[in-house]
């Protein structure tokens, strides 16, 4: 990418200033600048913004603009945030990991290369989380972590070395 001279940027915006009536076609003025069209285009956008730019532009969604339902439906769906269930449909991300476990994300990355959790769509799967939990204790820093933390992680499949939380029994949950 060039960069613009200021008598290029000048000339450029002395065309753009001009009449259409006056105005030379856009490839010519390209050529004489020994630039593509669309270079010009763009630097046109960047300086002078939407509105004022020497040739038609296409007209954008507005708030006045009577929309279809399905065109309506379709830009929710493409917006919406996900939900919390859908989250946990989909595995946990590499933030929810490291938050959960205490460490940092780069961390959880390293557990991936390591094959102790395995990635699926972008996401951990939670099965993947619990066979960690399960299987590589030893990665895990449990001392580290709230007293909170560690009953979570005793909830969830971690089996605590010492005893200091233990799960919960049945008999307590029903009641």
């Amino acid at each position: 990418m060039r960069i613009w001279t200021t008598k290029e940027a000048g000339m450029v915006k002395a065309w753009a200033a001009m009449e259409p009536q006056a105005r030379t076609p856009l490839e010519q003025l390209a050529d004489s600048l020994r630039r593509t069209t669309r270079s010009i285009q763009d630097f046109l956008r960047r300086e002078l913004g939407p509105g004022k730019l020497p040739w038609r532009e296409k007209p954008r969604w507005t708030q006045n603009v009577e929309r279809t339902p399905e065109a309506v439906r379709k830009f929710e769906q493409r917006h919406r945030p996900p939900d919390a269930e859908e989250c946990r449909e989909n595995g946990l991300t590499i933030s929810d990991v490291a938050r959960d476990l205490g460490v940092s994300r780069m961390y959880v990355y390293r557990l991936i290369e390591d094959k102790k959790l395995r990635r699926f769509k972008g996401r951990i799967a939670e099965s993947s989380f619990e066979s960690l939990l399960r299987d590589y204790p030893d990665a895990v820093p449990y001392r580290r972590l709230s007293r909170a933390q560690q009953e979570w992680l005793v909830l969830n499949g971690y089996q605590d070395p010492s005893m200091n939380v233990k799960r919960p029994s049945a008999a307590g949950l029903l009641k």
